[in-house]
């Protein structure tokens, strides 16, 4: 495929090849089951809504395909990176300049190359033409882009019936143009437009979830407060995460935890039994005096016999 910008050379639009460049061979892109794919859509012919008319010489009506419908249909089939067109040649064929009115008419003509992204290509010549133009800028302008546009949809109808080979049928055209086209459905959501001006989707509300009212009436937590020291403990960094350290026995405690265990080790030495820790007693809380009736019942007298 041409790189960008060689349809604006200085050489008329030719290509220029640089001789101290190897030239390589191209190598076809597309696969068997891609070219057959290719195969059947531009065997097809179009429908009547790609088919535009105008009135021609004699009062008879000239059918085409627009160019916007040309390029799009290109788009389509090949791609949009899949064909690039390429001006091979412009050759202005004559320029007249009336002495009066000092008006223009030119002629001239456009050589148009098509070329798919596996190296296929095919070429055909376009024309333009100004009569009578008021200036020499006009007229060029005018000539230029007409022939362009000829020379590339010319070029692009050799790849078959879909791209507008299919109207130079004319026993295909006299059965279409007899089908009615439908206007198109004009949809207002496919339009790009500015950011200003595209609306905002709102998204839809979530529901907030219900919190389900406690059981306990009395509003009091179900939670457990029993607390571990873990729960308040600054976490060690050298200790482990599965580790767990007890806390401290004091004295009285292990000599309680020893009393009261049973005798299951052997008796010890002496010396080792000197040596123990004797037992800190605790006080014992006095017991509280028996209470008295506040009004006694004096006892019954005993009545002599």
């Amino acid at each position: 495929m041409p790189a960008p910008g060689e349809q604006h050379l200085n050489s008329g639009g030719k290509t220029i090849t640089n001789p101290f460049e190897e030239v390589m061979p191209r190598i076809s892109e597309y696969t068997a089951q891609e070219i057959a794919t290719l195969q059947s859509r531009l065997e097809k012919q179009l429908g009547p809504e790609y088919i535009s008319s105008r009135a021609g010489p004699g009062g008879q009506k000239v059918y085409y395909l627009a160019a916007e419908k040309c390029i799009q249909l290109a788009n389509e089939v090949f791609g949009f990176n899949g064909w690039s067109s390429q001006i091979m040649d412009v050759q202005v064929d004559f320029v007249d300049e009336n002495p009066q009115t000092m008006k223009v008419s030119l002629g001239l003509s456009v050589i148009v190359r098509v070329t798919l992204r596996d190296g296929t290509f095919h070429e055909d010549v376009g024309y333009g033409h100004m009569e009578n133009a008021k200036g020499k800028a006009a007229a060029f302008e005018k000539a230029k882009k007409e022939g362009t546009t000829d020379g590339l949809k010319r070029a692009l109808r050799n790849f078959g019936n879909v791209l507008g080979n299919c109207i130079y049928d004319k026993e295909y055209l006299g059965k279409v143009t007899k089908v009615k086209a439908l206007p198109s459905k004009w949809d207002v959501s496919k339009l790009h437009r500015h950011s200003d001006f595209t609306p905002v989707k709102k998204e839809p509300e979530v529901p907030k979830p219900v919190e389900e009212k406690s059981k306990n009436p009395t509003g009091a937590i179900g939670a457990s407060l029993n607390f571990d020291e873990a729960d308040f403990s600054v976490a060690d960094p050298d200790a482990h995460p599965d580790e767990v350290v007890l806390p401290p026995q004091s004295a009285s405690a292990s000599s309680r935890h020893f009393n009261s265990a049973p005798n299951m080790n052997p008796a010890k030495p002496q010396n080792q039994l000197q040596n123990r820790p004797t037992p800190v007693k605790q006080p014992q809380p006095m017991a509280a005096p028996t209470a008295r009736p506040l009004n006694p019942t004096p006892p019954n007298p005993q009545t002599p016999n």
